[in-house]
């Protein structure tokens, strides 16, 4: 593991802690990322303005709500996070509970 990586760990657990500590942060998180207009941002070879600001803003709050420097969402992982939160649709294909799992 490199030191970036490890760094990129500790943030996501920071904003985790925030979200789960938080109800106002979550509340937050969840509004911005319902603001994120991810149909548009999927059909677009580039993100589109209005996106981009959306997820500065987003970018700009995590890094308040953690009180440390944070790298940022990519737009893969706003469209992540906002399948999850927002969508609350979860990828079961890398589910551990599965029902395949079971014998």
């Amino acid at each position: 593991m490199t030191m970036q990586t490890i760094g990129s760990h500790a943030q996501l657990r920071s904003l985790y802690r925030s979200l789960l500590e938080r109800q106002e942060n979550f509340d937050e998180f969840k509004q911005l990322l319902a603001l994120y207009p991810a149909a548009a941002v999927r059909q677009a070879e580039v993100e589109p303005e209005d996106a981009a600001k959306i997820r500065a803003k987003l970018n700009e709050r995590i890094e308040e709500w953690i009180d440390a420097p944070f790298e940022g969402l990519s737009v893969a992982h706003v469209l992540q996070w906002r399948a999850i939160v927002v969508e609350e649709r979860f990828n079961v294909g890398l589910s551990p509970w599965k029902e395949s799992n079971f014998y």
